[in-house]
């Protein structure tokens, strides 16, 4: 190989090594975390124990004696988290997860008393992570359950992001919606329905959010 040759062959090298380092850079991983707590939905005592898992698929953690939990390395972007425990509903949250900062998500988990079949509560409205909603407006959502001949009615639970308390918006509703008024602005709130028979727990939905306008 003459002088030239070599050069060429050099620069060739050397620029697949640089583009390749170029790749590996754009495929970085961005991360953040989530950490969180857990309660019982009626006595707002903490629940240890919980199983905490997301999708897409990360490390699973139970929650400790306080009820709190910490996920690491959680890949940037839009992420489920369920939270499970015997004897109780799973909850279920989604939330956006951004570079280097910390996510904070609070469960309220009711006690299971299922007895019905199985009934999915979906479909919420305003869309979940809506922004920019009224300080009074209507919520609403739909259901579908196994056994159609079971009259449920549903209780809807509303919640400031941070909170370890809940408000009861409305409870013992036959039909599929509720009236929610008195809001503050520029307020991130969580929010999920309780279906129920006979008095006893039988199906929750999602825990869906929603941000309010300046008014």
């Amino acid at each position: 190989m003459n002088y030239r040759n070599f050069n060429l062959a050099l620069l060739l090298f050397v620029t697949l090594i640089l583009s390749s380092c170029e790749e590996q850079l754009l495929d970085i991983d961005r991360f953040g975390t989530i950490t969180g707590i857990v309660v019982d939905g009626t006595t707002y005592e903490p629940l240890p124990g919980v199983l905490i898992t997301t999708a897409p698929a990360s490390n699973a953690v139970l929650s400790d004696e306080g009820g709190t939990f910490q996920l690491d390395k959680i890949t940037a972007g839009d992420v489920l988290i369920n939270a499970r425990k015997n004897e109780y509903l799973t909850g279920s949250i989604s939330v956006a997860v951004y570079e280097e900062e910390n996510t904070a998500v609070t469960f309220f988990l009711l006690e299971d008393e299922n007895n019905v079949g199985d009934v999915v509560l979906f479909d919420p409205v305003p869309g979940n992570g809506a922004v920019d909603q009224p300080l009074s407006f209507t919520l609403s959502w739909n259901v579908d359950q196994e056994n159609r001949g079971v009259e449920l009615d549903y209780t809807v639970y509303l919640f400031e992001s941070g909170s370890t308390t809940q408000t009861i918006v409305s409870e013992n509703l036959q039909n599929r919606e509720a009236v929610i008024s008195n809001l503050k602005t520029n307020t991130t709130y969580f929010w999920y329905v309780v279906a129920k028979f006979d008095g006893q727990n039988v199906a929750n939905s999602p825990t869906w959010t929603f941000r309010t306008g300046g008014g």
